[in-house]
């Protein structure tokens, strides 16, 4: 019981070191966003490509899986172009992306629109999964365990919110655009903090 006290005691010291800087909050809100839109659409997509496009449920989910297996695979690249470059031009391009692929599938009508903009996606998820998590040592080298607990935290949460949203907009307006629109609006939220960060923290991050 005495180890347990100590070890809870550890963790409160940890957690007191990083909860008042606004970088964790930063880093967890990129993360909320991409994590969570590969999430949610995960969760989201199977239900909506059957109702919304009159897909097979079998067409559905062989299209669910590709969005899963493309963001999935490409999150070791996001990391990978985070070591060669520098990880806020990667997330600045996740961002600009998402934001486009919001807009994109607010106005699409048909599968193919829908598609590319799902692809879009999955692309931008997947590589800013990877790009998020690069950040964290560079400013948390000491507590990265601890700061990466929480940002991981935050996209579980991001996977919640999205289906819930989407879902009371259509109850209110009969139409996912809106829903798909604050996707892009969030995105562009994040890439202004992208470029605020970039530019308030050049001296710990190379080009």
């Amino acid at each position: 019981m005495e180890r347990i006290g100590k070890e809870n005691r550890a963790f409160a010291e940890e957690l007191k070191k990083v909860y008042r800087d606004r970088r964790l909050w930063f880093l967890s809100i990129f993360y909320f966003i991409t994590f969570g839109s590969f999430v949610a659409f995960t969760v989201y997509l199977p239900n909506f490509l059957v109702s919304n496009f009159s897909l097979a449920k079998v067409d559905a989910g062989m299209r669910t899986a590709g969005f899963i297996l493309l963001a999935t695979l490409l999150r070791p690249l996001g990391g990978f172009l985070s070591d060669k470059y520098n990880p806020y031009t990667v997330l600045t391009l996740t961002f600009a992306g998402l934001t486009i692929s919001g807009i994109l599938l607010s106005f699409s009508l048909g599968i193919t629109l829908f598609t590319i903009g799902c692809l879009a996606v999955a692309f931008c998820a997947g590589i800013g999964n990877g790009a998020v998590f690069k950040l964290v040592p560079l400013y948390f080298s000491n507590q990265a365990g601890t700061v990466n607990g929480i940002v991981a935290a935050a996209g579980g949460l991001g996977g919640f919110f999205p289906p819930l949203l989407l879902t009371f907009v259509y109850g209110l307006t009969k139409s996912y655009a809106i829903g798909f629109m604050s996707l892009s609006e969030v995105a562009l939220a994040s890439l202004v903090l992208v470029f605020w960060m970039r530019f308030s923290e050049q001296s710990r991050v190379p080009e």
